[in-house]
C-alpha cells in the first residue's frame, strides 16, 4: 500500500531528480526507486547474526 508523505529536499537535489526522471517518469517513482536501491545496499552491509550466535555471545559474557 502506498502512503502519501511530505519530505523536505534541497532545491538543487530536486532539480537533479527531475532531470533524471524526465517527462515520462514521475518524480515520486524516481525517488522511490532510489530509496529502494539505498535500502537494499544498506541491508546487504548489515551483518546477519543467527540467534545461536547471540546466545553464545551472552553465555561467554556470563562466564567471566
Amino acid at each position: 500500500m502506498r502512503v502519501r508523505t511530505n519530505i523536505i529536499i534541497e532545491e538543487k537535489i530536486l532539480a537533479r531528480i527531475d532531470a533524471l526522471a524526465g517527462e515520462r517518469i514521475k518524480r515520486a517513482a524516481t525517488i522511490e526507486k532510489a530509496l529502494l536501491e539505498y535500502i537494499e545496499r544498506e541491508e546487504a552491509k548489515a551483518p546477519v547474526i543467527v540467534e545461536e550466535e547471540i546466545v553464545d555471545k551472552k553465555a561467554v559474557g556470563k562466564r567471566r
